[in-house]
């Protein structure tokens, strides 16, 4: 009797024909192995558009500003006041305004950013993501700018071409305010994938947009970039505090929160619902299992009632179905896991495939216009173990019942 148990169980769930399982238990199969890729697939898609906000965008912009009167020549003395907190890893000043950006017939409303690229780098990954040229290239003498790839394309534009930019003209004359323009050379073109950035936002050296804005060496204020950006509003405020023992002009912080917290915390949210919602498939499937065996313990009344009189205990009887079921859950979480590993490593190209075939765009409205693909095997193997535990506990009524078969009473009329 020591594997009884075992040999029954995998003949309940082998097919009587040619085929490898039974249709009950192939149905059960499909069930679970459906739940479990769906739940890995969507997962690693939410996954995903949170790694790509955390590590495109929100390293691209900066954790925390102060924003105040601040002169250039000021700024070092500010940045050692700031890196006197240990969890600030990098300091940058910048002005910032709107403008427009002309090139031939084109006209595009635009943020524009006055940066020194040495201290950029250490608060924004931008220099990551140049495509062609150089964001070092900005200097006052050259009046370079730095531009995304949406926005070159939009512009009909390359590195090397001339642009306008127009901003609006702080002084007010007799017939009111009229911009200001000066011609620029693109020496930079970016793609940071996100085109809410990539169409909007150029960066030129830090005085050109004073020169520009005639702001006499004066600027927005300093960019802050922080360990941990989930900590930057308690930290930016400490910081300013320090900033202003030092300096009496009044000041104003903002963080990133402020424009990207509500989104994060969105896909943080929909990502924990969506998972939970798409749990009750793995349940409907575990109780789908649950009715299966329930059938095959009905059917097979007569075969435990004569294996009961051959002395099988309860317990023998009760861990055949609890292995059969174990079998049927493992065998759907194996493939389910591994059908949405396939899927999910190939659904950027699954996805274009199906663009071009309907000729439209998915994400076209989105801050990410992809299906960005994240696969934690972390979340892979609890999604796994709770799929095996939930068909565990499924098993346990239909195992009890077959374990209660009475041999008299179904043996009397055999």
């Amino acid at each position: 009797m020591k594997n009884i148990s075992l040999f029954l169980a995998f003949k309940y769930f082998r097919s009587r024909g040619n085929g490898f399982v039974s249709f009950h238990s192939s149905m059960a199969i499909f069930g679970i192995a459906i739940g479990v890729l769906i739940l890995i697939l969507v997962t690693s898609v939410m996954n995903g558009f949170q790694k790509e906000l955390k590590e495109r965008i929100l390293e691209t912009i900066p954790h925390a500003s102060i924003l105040g009167n601040i002169d250039l020549e000021e700024f070092e003395a500010v940045q050692e006041i700031l890196y006197t907190n240990s969890e600030v890893i990098g300091a940058a000043p910048f002005i910032e305004t709107q403008g427009l950006l002309s090139s031939g017939s084109f006209l595009k409303g635009v943020y524009i950013y006055g940066v020194v690229p040495e201290h950029e780098n250490s608060v924004s990954t931008i220099n990551e993501h140049i495509d062609s040229g150089a964001f070092d290239s900005l200097e006052e003498e050259a009046y370079n700018l730095v531009i995304g790839d949406i926005l070159a394309y939009q512009l009909g534009i390359g590195v090397g071409d001339n642009v306008n930019v127009l901003v609006p003209d702080t002084g007010l004359g007799i017939a009111g305010i009229f911009p200001r323009t000066k011609k620029f050379v693109v020496s930079g073109i970016f793609s940071i994938g996100a085109p809410e950035l990539d169409q909007s936002v150029a960066y030129m050296d830090i005085k050109n947009a004073s020169k520009l804005l005639r702001m006499n060496r004066s600027i927005s204020g300093v960019r802050i970039k922080y360990k941990d950006l989930f900590s930057s509003n308690n930290q930016v405020r400490s910081d300013v505090a320090n900033v202003r023992i030092e300096n009496n002009n009044s000041f104003t912080t903002t963080t990133w929160q402020q424009n990207y917290g509500t989104l994060f915390e969105a896909i943080q949210n929909e990502r924990f619902l969506v998972a939970l919602m798409l749990f009750m498939l793995i349940i409907l499937s575990a109780y789908n299992l649950m009715s299966m065996l329930v059938m095959t313990v009905n059917e097979k009344k007569p075969q435990i009632a004569i294996l009961m009189t051959m002395g099988a205990t309860t317990r023998t009887v009760r861990n055949i179905f609890l292995i059969f079921g174990g079998m049927v859950g493992s065998l759907g979480i194996l493939i389910g896991s591994l059908s949405g590993l396939l899927i999910s490593t190939n659904f950027g190209s699954i996805i274009n495939f199906l663009e071009k075939i309907f000729n439209t765009k998915f994400l076209q409205v989105y801050f990410i216009d992809y299906f960005p693909i994240d696969i934690r095997f972390e979340w892979i193997t609890g999604i796994c173990a709770m799929t095996f535990l939930f068909c565990l506990l499924f098993t346990i009524y239909p195992s009890r019942l077959a374990s209660t078969v009475d041999p008299v009473e179904v043996l009397k009329y055999e």
